[in-house]
Order: C-alpha cells, then sequence, then structure tokens
C-alpha cells in the first residue's frame, strides 16, 4: 500500500481528485491516501475545509481501481491556529493550507514513510518506485525547485512532491522547527524555504517524479506549478490541471486529457448530487 498526503481546503477537491485518480490508474498498488484540511471560516469564508462527502466520493472512485484503497481526513484546525495565528505569513500569495503539511509529525495515525504532493500534480506513471526511494535516513527527498536551484541555492529543493520521513521529522524536530520558521519570520515561500534552511539532512530523488517544466519521456508526476517564460517574451504562467483549456493553451498539450475530464465529469456528478440533497432538505 502507497501512502499519499494531500493538504487544503474544499476548493482543491477537483485537484484532489486528478491527482489521487492519476496515480491510482498507474499504480497496481492500493492507496491510503490521507488529507489534512481546517475549517478557517471564521479569519475568511471563503475558507471551507474539505468535507467528508468529498472524501468519501474520491475515495469510492479509488475503489473502482483498488477496493483496499482508502481516503482518511484529518482536521488540523486546532493545531494550525495555536501555533499559526499571528504569523506574518498569514497574508501571503499562498493560502494558508501551504503550511498544513508541516503539521504531519503531529497527526496521530500518520504513516511514517508518506509522499506529499500538491494538488495540481498529475501521474503519468508508476509512482510506486518513488515511495521505495532510499531515504539513507533523511528527514525528506524531493526534486531540485525548477527555478529555485538558479535563483536562490543549487540545493533548493521544490516541496510540492516530497517523500516524507514522518519518524526521523519527529526525531530531528524538522516540522517543529519549521512551524516556528512559519509563525515569526515573513519570507517569500515560507513553508518551502523552512523545510530548505532547516532541514540537516535531505536526499534527492530524480526530476521525473516532480517535473515542472514540461513532460518528458520518462516523466511520471507532472507538477502544474508556477513557472517562468522567456519567450517569446518574459512571463509567468500559473495554469492548473483543472483548467483544461488553460493547459492546451499554455502547454500545447493533450496528454492527460483523459483523466482530466474524467475527473472533472465525476466532480460535476457529485457536485449535482449534492446539490440535489440541499434542495430535498
Amino acid at each position: 500500500m502507497i501512502s499519499l498526503l494531500y493538504c487544503g481546503n474544499e476548493k482543491v477537491f477537483k485537484g484532489l481528485l486528478i491527482s489521487a485518480l492519476s496515480i491510482a490508474e498507474n499504480t497496481e498498488e492500493a492507496l491510503d491516501v490521507h488529507v489534512l484540511t481546517m475549517d478557517l471560516r471564521e479569519e475568511n469564508p471563503a475558507f471551507r475545509p474539505i468535507n467528508t462527502a468529498q472524501a468519501k466520493f474520491i475515495e469510492a472512485a479509488l475503489q473502482k481501481e483498488n477496493s483496499e484503497s482508502r481516503v482518511v481526513l484529518h482536521d488540523a484546525t486546532e493545531l494550525f491556529r495555536k501555533m499559526m495565528a499571528d504569523s506574518p505569513n498569514m497574508e501571503n500569495f499562498y493560502t494558508p493550507y501551504a503550511f498544513l503539511r508541516l503539521f504531519a509529525d503531529e497527526i496521530e495515525g500518520m504513516p511514517e514513510r508518506i509522499i506529499y504532493l500538491d494538488t495540481d500534480t498529475v501521474a503519468r506513471g508508476d509512482i510506486s518506485p518513488l515511495f521505495a526511494f532510499d531515504l539513507c535516513g533523511c528527514d525528506y527527498a524531493g526534486a531540485k525547485d525548477f527555478l529555485g536551484k538558479f535563483f536562490i541555492n543549487p540545493r533548493y529543493i521544490n516541496s510540492g512532491v516530497l517523500l516524507l520521513n514522518i519518524k526521523q521529522i519527529r526525531k530531528s524536530g524538522l516540522f517543529r522547527k519549521a512551524r516556528m520558521f512559519c509563525a515569526t519570520k515573513k519570507t517569500a515561500f515560507p513553508d518551502q524555504d523552512a523545510i530548505n534552511r532547516l532541514v540537516s539532512r535531505k536526499c534527492f530523488f530524480p526530476s521525473r517524479f516532480n517535473e515542472q517544466y514540461a513532460v518528458r519521456k520518462d516523466t511520471v508526476v507532472r507538477h502544474f506549478s508556477k513557472t517562468l517564460r522567456l519567450f517569446p517574451f518574459f512571463h509567468t504562467i500559473n495554469v492548473k490541471p483543472w483548467d483544461i483549456d488553460g493547459i492546451h493553451k499554455k502547454f500545447k498539450t493533450h496528454e492527460f486529457d483523459e483523466i482530466i475530464y474524467k475527473c472533472l465529469a465525476l466532480a460535476e456528478e457529485f457536485e449535482k448530487q449534492h446539490y440535489e440533497e440541499r434542495q430535498t432538505i
């Protein structure tokens, strides 16, 4: 069984569905999916947690690929508020949910080895070799950040896909230190900066498990992170998998059409079901 970790609020539902189901369709292994969420509607009405119905719907979709797959939902609201309520990074380009992965070591029942993925990732190959990657006692393994390795540090890791050694992280205190860093210091990429700066030992896995620029022949996970293009003029691209028209226009690819269209149809089915349920209450 492959353990996966996602974080976010109810707005990441489509992305989580696309990412998890694309992984399920490319491996024979069952998936043990853990989802960290929190209810921050007091801070922002839009910050609604991923709900049980969404988690169960994703679980049912995964079980069509492997009946042993499961989705476990974890509420980290109180943990987050206790540490991060006064963080200078609460007002940031990223939502507060970007910090949730830093609480994985505090969650009861969290597997000791788990792959964290952003919800803008799509698999096109078997992720099981990544899950089996030799961590050599390191806190985590990751791929170099496509831009950060040039502009920040040659060893700067992108945090969108990480193989986490939770047992070692608890021992080293990495996430505890990272939470404190994010709670007190304002930085451009707070959680990513923290795990890069504070880690004592980290491993590097091949970029095919977190390809941030374009699909290559050996790409296993395509990460649709924000990136830069120099031609025909200097500009940024920030298109996510659920924006299928944007994927076609900006990246000139139809490679992920089948899984994306499938998941968008499933998401529409979910919304229709729950709209009808709300109307009958």
